[in-house]
């Protein structure tokens, strides 16, 4: 089971934000982030490819790849210290942050009247497990997709925008 610090933000990465972005793993500062595993699915669907996108996409498995470099399972149940690995190279200023992945089954019910696509409500549906399975931290959505903000506020959810200098 994870042991998130309720005292840090819990960001939850859409797959859109790791396309535009592959660096966004180290933009969170000193919060968490937690990848669902259907973002990881998604990835490695549009690996593949010579566009922007693409190259992206392979950049963020590469970080990922070398951030689990000898880890044990229980080591990535507990969650990966984002300072083992820099994008910058800057060890003055490492973060403190820990990376997350859906390691199991998480589900939560979303309005049998969602429409949408299937990827975006499951991340919802993990997105509202994780508020309910630790309600004194702020989970927070980070989606590049406006309409994917506006279905999480409609479920009460807090959502942002992912811009890389924030």
């Amino acid at each position: 089971m994870m042991n998130i610090d309720k005292s840090k933000k819990l960001f939850v990465l859409d797959t859109n934000v790791l396309m535009h972005d592959p660096a966004a793993l180290f933009h969170f500062q000193e919060h968490n982030i937690f990848i669902p595993m259907i973002v990881l699915e998604e990835l490695d669907h549009a690996k593949k490819g010579l566009s922007e996108v693409s190259r992206n996409v392979r950049q963020v498995s590469r970080f990922i790849d070398d951030l689990l470099q000898d880890c044990n399972q229980k080591e990535i149940t507990v969650g990966l210290p984002l300072s083992q690995l820099q994008s910058s190279g800057d060890k003055e200023n490492a973060l403190e942050g820990r990376l997350y992945f859906q390691t199991q089954h998480m589900d939560s019910e979303l309005p049998a009247s969602m429409p949408g696509n299937l990827a975006d409500n499951s991340i919802l549906s993990v997105v509202l497990a994780l508020v309910k399975q630790f309600p004194d931290t702020a989970i927070i959505l980070v989606s590049k997709d406006i309409n994917m903000r506006i279905k999480a506020a409609a479920l009460e959810l807090k959502a942002e925008d992912y811009h890389s200098d924030q």
